[in-house]
């Protein structure tokens, strides 16, 4: 049963008769979900469910008018943060003379609920309550996302909460059974606990679905292995790769600035969701419109070569568009009306992304509306202090490493003090020099702080400050008689220490694994030299922990990448990983009774393999960002092994820095 066929059931069971009449108070954080799955015909859906109207929950006030049969209240509790939306019905429901009934949206829930709403004394004013299981994520292209409050970030590493890592485990299981079972994890590289958890739930729903089927059907499952494990042809043409990472194997790229389309806009209009299409000049635009043809083809660019694609594009639409006037009979006129409409939108989308890109730089740029909005295909001029341009070479100062800590935060005071400068781009800072310089001292960074509270406030300044310190994300050093003032606070010490912070030395670790080339980028916007384009000069550790599985070109540059070359599969094997901690694992999953005729392989040559038949499987704990996953495509596409494989990412949800702090800013 699908997600909204599973819904729509709940509904029935409240509205047994056909004239019912349902006001639903809704949850905007399952709206989006609504949207998505009604395909945004939610007129249709309404008409299923008896519903004649519609209210905010922060507008419940007003449900009193209309005089419904009955009220119900759909709401997501998947977040910890939304728990207080259940507080809010104690007040509301003494007050109401209808049904009332409540569904909330989790995946796991049973008889927790019944106690919660027990000791809150709602059970006697609601008339019926359910919980809506569905598994709700959004699928767009190659990446399958949960689409969780700041992508589960602050609920796996803050709160301990094991439901992302279950939903994980069980959206894997799910494209697993919906695979007909032919997508079986062959190769499985883990880098982190979390990683490791979730894979040890999903061998265990995996274990306890395959024991429910039928003895016919287990059979059916272990023919595919048969084929599978055939020869070394019918694996390597078959195998599936899993490879999940742990958010804290690198915050660098989390709270970086981005730098590929995609990631410009998601940080420039602070996305919360990829469900929720953005707001711009008044109007909603759907980043991921189906129709639109130009997004993909310039998402994944740096952005300085966007402009020069929407520029093609809009001398190509010039080019068909002045054919009209060389028509010649009724037969051409008819072919030309019949691409009018796919030129029109063409157009259109062109103007869009045109007037995004412009925006992107005047944000850049510091413009303002007495300098007028620059052109698109002016490139950002790095001479120009603006607040954004400083933010970014701070950052590549800092990854260098040149300057001492205290230089570091001399210059973080600077821009901490500058009229544009926010709380979250100042905690983002300093986090990039915590990790760096492995830890700071406490005596450097007083001043600093004295400069974050008069500037934006104790309130605002400590609980995120805290959180940063409970997590060691930041670490102080001591050795000096000038203690911050709140390390003495009584709570400071019984903080539960939690790791979500695994870099180790960032210096040897950049150094390893290349993390910061110094080649010079080529002209040519689909040839990139190295991953580095998604930030500034800075490639993600989770793209080259991706990438070295596959390669050693970016330490090896004598390895080949010719088209007859081996598809040789390094895994982590003589990788330099001891400077970033967390679990490593990596295991073939070859059953024992075939485990004879891969004892010495000789991989066959990449020339011979069948092209889109083998998958990689990226699944990321914690959160992704968008440039993160245009650097990993890069990578895979320009090795000629992994270049024709079908990649699937899978994550909890997708991250901008300001979300990743904001997150933090709360008590726990």
């Amino acid at each position: 049963m699908s997600p909204l066929d599973d819904l729509v059931s709940i509904f029935a069971a409240i509205s047994t008769n056909l004239e019912y009449r349902n006001l639903l108070v809704l949850d905007r954080d399952i709206s989006v979900h609504l949207n998505y799955l009604t395909n945004n015909k939610f007129s249709a859906f309404t008409t299923a469910t008896h519903i004649s109207r519609i209210v905010w929950i922060e507008d419940v006030a007003n449900i009193q008018d209309g005089s419904p049969d009955s009220v119900v209240f759909l709401i997501n509790l998947l977040s910890d943060e939304n728990i207080h939306k259940l507080n809010q019905l104690s007040t509301l429901l003494p007050q109401m003379k209808q049904n009332v009934h409540l569904i909330v949206a989790h995946p796991s829930l049973d008889t927790s609920l019944q106690r919660y709403l027990s000791i809150k004394g709602l059970l006697g004013d609601l008339t019926s309550y359910h919980v809506w299981k569905s598994l709700l994520y959004f699928k767009f292209d190659d990446i399958l996302s949960l689409e969780y409050p700041n992508a589960a970030f602050k609920d796996i590493y803050l709160d301990d909460s094991p439901v992302p890592l279950q939903l994980l485990a069980k959206t894997l299981l799910v494209e697993y059974i919906d695979s007909n079972y032919n997508l079986r994890i062959t190769n499985v590289y883990l880098k982190g606990p979390m990683s490791a958890r979730v894979w040890n739930i999903y061998e265990k729903l995996k274990a306890e679905h395959l024991q429910s089927l039928s003895d016919t059907q287990r059979k059916v499952i272990n023919d595919i292995d048969d084929t599978l494990f055939m020869d070394v042809h019918s694996f390597y043409n078959n195998s599936v790769d899993f490879i999940c990472l742990d958010r804290s194997n690198d915050l660098i790229a989390a709270l970086s600035s981005q730098l590929s389309y995609s990631g410009l806009l998601n940080e420039t209009f602070n996305v919360e969701t990829q469900l929720k299409p953005i707001t711009f000049e008044g109007k909603l635009i759907n980043l991921n419109d189906p129709s639109d043809q130009i997004f993909p083809l310039i998402k994944d660019l740096n952005f300085s070569h966007v402009g020069p694609i929407l520029n093609q594009q809009a001398k190509h639409l010039q080019t068909e568009f002045s054919k009209r006037n060389d028509l010649k009979d009724i037969g051409e006129m008819k072919n030309f009306v019949g691409e009018l409409s796919n030129l029109k939108k063409m157009q259109e989308n062109v103007t869009k992304h045109t007037n995004l890109g412009e925006f992107i730089i005047s944000k850049f740029r510091g413009w303002n509306e007495n300098t007028g909005v620059p052109e698109l295909d002016q490139l950002i001029d790095p001479k120009q202090e603006s607040y954004q341009s400083q933010i970014i070479e701070f950052q590549q100062d800092i990854l260098a490493n040149a300057a001492n800590t205290n230089t570091l935060l001399n210059t973080l005071i600077d821009i901490l003090n500058l009229q544009e400068s926010s709380l979250f781009d100042v905690f983002k800072l300093l986090v990039l020099i915590s990790i760096v310089k492995r830890g700071i001292k406490e005596s450097e960074f007083l001043p600093v702080y004295n400069e974050m509270v008069c500037k934006f406030g104790l309130e605002n300044v400590l609980p995120i400050l805290l959180n940063l310190i409970k997590l060691k994300i930041v670490q102080f050093l001591s050795g000096s008689n000038q203690q911050l003032p709140f390390l003495s606070f009584p709570t400071i010490s019984n903080l539960e220490v939690s790791d979500a912070q695994n870099i180790h030395n960032f210096s040897l670790l950049a150094k390893a694994l290349n993390l910061l080339p110094s080649s010079e980028r080529e002209s040519n916007t689909d040839n990139n030299v190295d991953a580095d384009f998604g930030y500034p000069g800075y490639v993600p550790i989770i793209t080259r922990l991706v990438q070295s599985i596959y390669s050693r070109k970016f330490v090896d540059s004598i390895e080949t990448i010719q088209g007859s070359e081996h598809a040789i599969k390094y895994g982590w094997n003589n990788l330099s990983l001891e400077h970033l901690t967390g679990e490593t694992v990596q295991r073939f999953l070859v059953p024992e009774r075939k485990a004879n005729i891969f004892q010495s392989v000789v991989p066959p040559k990449v020339s011979s393999l069948q092209k889109n038949k083998s998958t990689i499987i990226i699944c990321v704990v914690g959160g992704i960002t968008m440039s993160e996953v245009a650097t990993i495509r890069h990578t895979l596409k320009s090795n000629s092994f992994t270049a024709h494989k079908n990649i699937r990412f899978i994550t909890t949800g997708f991250l901008t820095s300001d979300q990743l702090i904001k997150s933090l800013n709360s008590a726990s």
